[in-house]
């Protein structure tokens, strides 16, 4: 719900020699952990054009005042993975982050690089819908919601898998968590001797109970958050600051640059026999870096010579007439045209 006194509403600032000093002290920090993890909320993705929830201009703060939005905004399908979001990947990558917690359903953190094992999207995530029968997941280029009402989560579509319903990941209040979210993310609380705590209010329950375990068995809880939360007197070091002010001062400490974000989109082409004598068939999958199946073209033309044949439903599968040159015929090679659905832009 939204913040309802002005002491909640109100953002602070620090000035930015302070935020400075206290990212050196973070990185120190950093170094010297074992455990370290990050508990993320809707405040690293407003510098991507993505409104929080209980800023001065958020979703429910205008939804309980009746204000009007003043600053521009960004459609989830195509904001990209802040300064922030990066910072995590390049901190992971050396070793340093263990894992991700996220109570965001933007899909950024998946999007920039964060594997799906060191990440828990406790609330789900915009892009990704299960099937209610086989549990198989699949990475959509699309919002998967599909229903008007809160608690329907089929989408209408089909498992490629199974046949299976498809239902949404998005958790509204009053549901439960997700089982495998839920006991990862406090799992790897239990562990962590410190938690960095970026853009969240750290007031929705159960996920605000992560940070708070990590204070009670005795590791460090860090927020970064321009307004003031419940857990406050639990956190070891306070910051009022932009995740990507301070984000940018820990890693400058830290010597550890920042990758740009690039889009990376995975293709699986899979040649077997076919149905009838000499004939081959081709499979043609999007697929997200750990296999996920993703949706990415909304049609696929194999052509060779005079002879072609197109799809425009994923998973892609053709049969080869027989006689067909194949790929050790290196005079008439085939040839694939992929059209990518994407609407993402890369930086």
């Amino acid at each position: 719900s939204a913040h309802k006194t002005k002491e909640q509403l109100e953002e602070l600032e620090e000035e930015p020699a302070n935020v400075q000093e206290k990212g050196r002290q973070i990185a120190e920090l950093i170094r010297r952990s074992r455990h370290f993890i990050c508990f993320t909320g809707a405040g690293i993705s407003t510098s991507a054009g993505i409104p929080d929830f209980r800023g001065p201009e958020g979703v429910w703060t205008l939804a309980a005042t009746g204000g009007r939005r003043t600053s521009a905004t960004t459609p989830t399908l195509n904001a990209v993975p802040t300064f922030t979001h990066m910072a995590l990947v390049a901190l992971q990558a050396a070793g340093l982050l263990k894992f991700v917690i996220s109570q965001n359903v933007d899909g950024l953190h998946r999007k920039s690089g964060i594997p799906v094992e060191k990440l828990a999207e406790l609330h789900g995530n915009l892009n990704v819908e299960q099937c209610l029968k086989c549990r198989r997941e699949f990475l959509r280029d699309f919002d998967v919601p599909t229903s008007r009402s809160v608690h329907e989560h089929r989408t209408g579509r089909k498992c490629a898998a199974c046949g299976g319903d498809l239902k949404d990941t998005i958790i509204n209040f009053g549901e439960s968590l997700p089982g495998n979210q839920l006991t990862a993310g406090m799992t790897n609380s239990m562990q962590a001797d410190l938690c960095l705590c970026l853009g969240s209010s750290l007031t929705v329950s159960p996920a605000c109970d992560m940070p708070r375990e990590v204070a009670r068995h005795g590791g460090r809880t860090i927020i970064c958050n321009l307004q003031r939360t419940p857990l406050d007197k639990l956190s070891a070091l306070r910051v009022y600051a932009r995740c990507d002010a301070l984000m940018t001062a820990i890693m400058g400490h830290l010597g550890i640059p920042v990758p740009r974000f690039t889009l990376a989109r995975h293709v699986r082409v899979t040649t077997h026999p076919g149905s009838f004598m000499r004939q081959r068939a081709v499979d043609i999958a999007a697929v997200d870096a750990d296999g996920t199946p993703a949706s990415l073209f909304p049609r696929v033309d194999i052509t060779q010579g005079p002879w072609a044949t197109s799809g425009d439903r994923e998973p892609f599968h053709f049969a080869l007439p027989r006689g067909l040159p194949g790929k050790s015929h290196h005079d008439s090679p085939s040839t694939g045209k992929a059209t990518t659905a994407s609407r993402y832009t890369p930086l």
